[in-house]
């Protein structure tokens, strides 16, 4: 006959093996996932700070910008038949009436604070006069933050042209 070698199955072994997960999580996993949200707050925070700082800047660049254009349309308009001007200072500007900071009158004042630790550094004080409104100083407003490089530049060009 056949010399092939004969298989028996003489049985079958199984082994039923119980599984001790649960629906929880592992510690391992735990901590992934505490590196993971660290790693995104860490990169984000700063971003959203610098973010912030750029907002404040714009805001009081806005502010002085808005503050300049409404002394030199008082003074062209002949407002109270006066010149206008605006004065920088360690934290806080000021919309005057009159011919300059020393000599204008004090009621008419209009003090407007600068935001955080923002600093402003250039031209100390501009005057338009009446009717033409023209400056009596040109040059650059820079308004910065102690805390950061960044910077907003205005401009006044002796014409009278005030932009950022």
């Amino acid at each position: 006959m056949n010399n092939l070698p004969k298989i028996f199955i003489i049985g079958s072994v199984c082994k039923k093996t119980q599984s001790f997960k649960s629906g929880g999580f592992t510690l391992i996993e735990l901590l992934l996932i505490m590196a993971s949200i660290s790693l995104l707050g860490a990169l984000t925070v700063p971003l959203s700070v610098r973010f912030l700082q750029g907002q404040i800047l714009d805001e009081t660049a806005n502010g002085i910008l808005e503050t300049l254009r409404r002394a030199q349309n008082s003074a062209i308009y002949q407002k109270n038949d006066s010149a206008y001007g605006v004065a920088f200072f360690p934290g806080y500007y000021v919309l005057f009436q009159g011919n300059s900071y020393s000599s204008r009158i004090a009621g008419a004042d209009e003090i407007f604070e600068l935001g955080g630790n923002t600093s402003i550094s250039g031209i100390v004080e501009v005057v338009f006069s009446k009717l033409a409104g023209a400056p009596s100083a040109v040059g650059v407003l820079i308004a910065s933050l102690s805390s950061v490089s960044d910077s907003r530049s205005i401009s006044i060009s002796a014409e009278g042209k005030i932009e950022k």
